[in-house]
């Protein structure tokens, strides 16, 4: 079971883009299907420009109730285990998508036919701040570049894509305005720890050399030896401030300060803590990188480089009524032969009011391939079986909401994966501006 989408580490899975690997001299990329990509982008953008109609008539409402509302439009669209994000063929130096660019890696600048963790966060924030579709498309390239020369984020390539969370993502947020470090600034201090990573983000790239078909993807096939030459010279002697090497430190609040155990080994929330969280923010699962591995190996000798950051998803807060549905929630566990069967719970809310510090994500926390949708009877389910013929549905990974506290404390396969796996300490909170 894997709980963790940072984009830097998308590179050890399979795509789930319809693609079609080609070796040319020798020089292996990808062609990917140039029709799907424009009924994707076509798709994209039509959907957003709905939901920036949809959103005007929210534009009154507070930034927290926004962005409870964003979440909910976006519910259920599916996770994408990689390639959620590339460059397309998006003009290099404009900040509104104009067609004709060439990149190493094009896959849509941005989707909504399927999401991670990160391409959420960033569509959520584009959504927020935008009026039309202009404005989305020159907030989304400030807000996912930025890294490697691009100081001002106006500049679309691989390399000044904002890959690292914590070196690239939050710093060039913070700068341009958009988010705060809620962690280190606010009444959070006093309950924060400290943990550091050394980015190297070279290395990074030349790790991805050993498999350019998982990154040269191009949408013509005579553009692949060109790409192919560009990424193994070009990008393996990229040289700008901190590149090679750069040691960033990132406080968060250790997991136990905010989920206290209990002697039946359950979990109790500190509330007067769980209250002080600023909304809206980004919540960050921050992983110590010395004991961050997958399958017995270090996620920097996967990689290339460490990282602190493996999950990011918004946190806000919402009121329910008695009896509301506050959550569906899915929990799997290990049957025979280790089959895995997941059962759906409605949460409600049992009393009066319930105040709730909600968090939406993008999750891959259930099994692959399993999937989502209601019954009959009107329960939702979460199978490995497609529904019959007619049965709307989406995969069991999608974006979701629960209380954050519940996610904390989520178990899975006989784990509660963020209380006990060793590497993950804790949470970085960065709120929106």
């Amino acid at each position: 079971m894997k709980k963790w989408c940072n984009r830097v580490v998308a590179i050890v899975m399979l795509t789930v883009f319809s693609i079609t690997a080609l070796a040319e001299n020798s020089l292996h990329y990808t062609v990917l299907d140039a029709d799907e990509y424009k009924l994707i982008v076509n798709h994209s953008r039509s959907k957003v420009q709905q939901l920036l109609k949809t959103l005007q008539a929210h534009s009154g409402q507070n930034i927290n109730a926004q962005i409870a509302f964003i979440s909910q439009q976006l519910l259920d669209i599916p996770y994408i285990h990689t390639n959620g994000m590339g460059e397309g063929d998006w003009q290099p130096r404009s900040s509104v998508y104009k067609p004709g660019g060439l990149h190493v890696k094009q896959n849509p600048v941005y989707r909504l036919d399927a999401l991670n963790c990160q391409t959420f966060v960033q569509i959520t924030m584009a959504l927020l701040h935008a009026n039309t579709l202009a404005q989305f498309d020159n907030n989304i390239v400030k807000i996912a570049y930025g890294a490697a020369g691009n100081p001002n984020g106006d500049i679309i390539r691989y390399y000044n894509r904002n890959n690292f969370t914590d070196a690239d993502f939050n710093p060039i947020n913070q700068r341009n305005g958009w988010l705060t470090d809620a962690t280190s600034q606010s009444v959070l201090a006093p309950y924060t720890k400290s943990t550091s990573a050394i980015i190297t983000r070279q290395k990074w790239f030349l790790y991805q050399q050993q498999n350019r078909a998982e990154t040269v993807q191009v949408l013509a096939k005579i553009s692949g030896p060109a790409m192919v030459q560009r990424f193994m010279t070009t990008y393996a002697a990229l040289r700008f401030p901190h590149f090679d090497s750069e040691q960033i430190s990132i406080r968060y609040i250790p997991k136990e300060f905010l989920a206290i155990k209990q002697f039946n080994r359950g979990f109790q929330p500190n509330q007067a803590l769980l209250d002080k969280i600023p909304t809206p923010a980004i919540a960050e699962i921050v992983r110590d990188v010395k004991k961050w591995n997958i399958n017995g190996i270090k996620i920097k000798d996967i990689i290339g480089s460490e990282l602190t950051v493996s999950h990011l998803g918004f946190l806000y807060r919402q009121s329910y009524h008695y009896g509301d549905i506050i959550y569906r929630k899915i929990s799997c566990a290990y049957a025979h032969q280790l089959q895995k069967i997941c059962h759906v719970t409605s949460i409600t809310c049992k009393k009066n009011q319930c105040n709730e510090l909600m968090f939406s994500h993008a999750t891959d926390a259930y099994p692959i391939g399993y999937f989502w949708y209601q019954k009959s009877n009107g329960n939702y389910v979460c199978l490995p079986n497609r529904p019959s013929r007619g049965v709307r549905y989406t995969y069991c990974n999608r974006v979701v909401q629960t209380p954050f506290f519940d996610y904390l404390i989520d178990y899975q396969l006989g784990l509660y994966w963020n209380m006990d796996v060793p590497s993950v300490l804790g949470v970085h909170i960065e709120t929106l501006n």
